[in-house]
């Protein structure tokens, strides 16, 4: 059980309920406290993009969506478990560009609930050899390394520039940035599947796997996201 918050360090104060106390039932180990918990904003299911999750006022398709429908009759569907605020970014920066890996377990719980139960192939978004080489790790597979999920997918090597550094046009007219692993065809075939990302920007990335995904056999594609952008 964790004692101290993996986000503030501070200590962890565990609610101790009549059931742990008549029963003595184990507490949920948490990963952040109150007050840290309270910062991430999860997204309202009921109040988010049919299409991509993000959060609006109500229940309808976003404008980015309806041009995605509209210039590439794409009607895939995202859901993204928590808004982009300023905490989320802080939270993107020191995990996957700082390089703090243990802050891999601050949403791995949220995955579980999400993927624990599915009989959908979940495919992690890659990274590059460089940027694994750089960086040490995949911070997707991070996120849900406590889940089976399927080593697909494989960074298109003629795809030089990563998607972090390219503006939302050059994105959205990128050349496919992914190759399905040949190990991994068969595989795919007439299958349900799930790709996660850490987050939703453009869609360009995520489309584009669902795309190469579909154009290889898969049955259906989704995707969800830690966050959306």
């Amino acid at each position: 059980m964790n004692k101290q918050c993996l986000w503030c360090e501070q200590e962890i104060d565990y609610d101790i309920t009549l059931k742990f106390l008549l029963l003595g039932t184990s507490l949920e180990s948490k990963t952040l406290c109150r007050n840290c918990d309270e910062k991430f904003q999860r997204i309202n299911t009921e109040k988010a993009c049919l299409n991509c999750g993000r959060q609006l006022n109500d229940k309808k398709i976003c404008l980015d969506c309806e041009k995605w429908q509209k210039y590439h009759q794409s009607n895939f569907k995202n859901k993204a478990l928590y808004k982009y605020n300023d905490e989320m970014k802080e939270f993107i920066n020191r995990y996957k560009f700082t390089g703090d890996y243990r802050l891999r377990r601050i949403f791995q719980k949220d995955f579980e609930r999400e993927l624990s139960k599915t009989d959908k192939l979940v495919v992690p978004i890659p990274v590059s050899s460089k940027t694994m080489q750089d960086r040490g790790f995949n911070q997707v597979t991070g996120l849900i390394e406590n889940i089976k999920y399927w080593d697909v997918l494989a960074v298109n090597l003629n795809q030089k520039t990563q998607q972090s550094h390219k503006n939302r046009w050059q994105r959205i007219k990128s050349d496919q940035i992914f190759i399905i692993k040949s190990s991994m065809r068969d595989e795919i075939k007439n299958k349900n599947i799930i790709i996660v990302d850490d987050i939703y920007t453009t869609g360009t990335t995520i489309r584009k796997a669902a795309k190469i995904l579909l154009d290889n056999g898969a049955q259906s594609v989704e995707g969800l996201t830690l966050c959306h952008a």
